[in-house]
């Protein structure tokens, strides 16, 4: 990878190489999401990585704010109860929830936090223990 800097603007130029079916994918998701300069979808999508990075392996203790999305089966015994009262016992992260009744078999919850990534790890942890969850999705921002 070479990078040659423009002291003038704060910007760097980079030359990658890419896979051709690799670069057409970006470039007509890029597009489709509303792109129209690929440098400005390459940031988002290398602040994409970094935040999700530094949430994996960062700092236990850094601070920071995101959603904890689950889907579940609303079937299952006792979910909604169970799933409330872990929200309740991490009350001072939980800033707000929105449950979406998806279809019979599927809702979904998004779980608003804030607070340090230990107690969100382990909040997320909490809830993706509880039998019924379909899947579980944390988007974090380090700030």
């Amino acid at each position: 990878m070479k990078n040659s800097s423009n002291s003038k603007s704060g910007v760097v130029r980079i030359s990658i190489s890419l896979p051709a079916d690799l670069l057409t994918s970006f470039d007509r998701v890029s597009r489709r999401v509303g792109f129209t300069d690929r440098s400005k979808a390459i940031q988002a999508a290398i602040r994409a990585f970094i935040s999700e990075n530094e949430w994996l392996s960062g700092s236990e203790s850094s601070k920071g704010a995101g959603l904890i999305e689950l889907l579940y089966d609303p079937h299952t015994r006792n979910i909604e109860k169970a799933l409330t009262l872990i929200q309740h016992n991490y009350y001072h992260i939980v800033t707000s929830s929105t449950h979406i009744h998806l279809d019979d078999d599927n809702c979904l919850e998004a779980i608003l936090v804030r607070g340090d990534v230990r107690s969100i790890k382990k909040l997320a942890n909490k809830l993706a223990e509880n039998k019924g969850i379909k899947s579980i999705k944390v988007n974090f921002q380090v700030i």
